[in-house]
């Protein structure tokens, strides 16, 4: 299959799905991640599509009432924070803060990615392959902070100075359930 028709293809399927996967487009296309790589970043480089750590997302904007608020808290969306839903019909929610972001993600079955912006370099990645550190000596959005760090060591080096737990995003959207509950219990009392 010739590169050009290889890109018409990724981008068929991203404009189906919203994003695609490195691994779902090795497999689909009987290539090599290099080659995939390789196809992304020139349709990157066209404005095509947005490159992003394991695949490439639609560059439309985001399927919300306003592009600038965040769907759970109505916070205006600012830069090193912000969290991405694709869903499987191919729209995208944007939340301000991966706190609102892993709350927005309990609440829908239908996401088929996520992606959140990295507090150190400004790039998204796959929240699955992110670490997350909870509840900070600083507040950057939401309480408790949810920071992603798509390097383990930057979230340690952070860690270090500022305190709070590593965690997966598991572990990081239980904790903020948690205390979610406990100051929904505590305005009840």
């Amino acid at each position: 299959m010739l590169a050009a028709d290889r890109q018409r293809r990724i981008l068929e399927l991203v404009e189906a799905n919203g994003s695609v996967l490195v691994s779902d487009l090795v497999n689909e296309l009987e290539v090599s991640r290099m080659t995939i790589n390789r196809d992304l970043g020139h349709l990157a480089g066209t404005g095509a599509v947005t490159k992003v750590y394991g695949g490439a997302m639609s560059r439309s904007k985001p399927d919300a009432p306003s592009p600038h608020d965040c769907l759970m808290c109505g916070t205006e969306i600012g830069s090193r924070t912000t969290m991405t839903l694709v869903n499987d019909n191919g729209t995208q929610s944007q939340a301000c803060c991966p706190h609102c972001g892993l709350m927005l993600l309990s609440q829908h079955s239908d996401v088929t990615a996520a992606l959140a912006q990295d507090f150190i370099g400004g790039q998204m990645v796959n929240i699955r392959s992110a670490t997350f550190l909870v509840a900070p000596d600083v507040t950057v959005c939401c309480v408790p902070t949810v920071l992603c760090f798509e390097e383990r060591g930057d979230a340690e080096r952070f860690s270090r100075g500022f305190g709070g737990r590593l965690t997966t995003w598991e572990e990081a959207q239980v904790d903020v359930r948690d205390h979610m509950t406990l100051m929904k219990e505590g305005t009840e009392a």
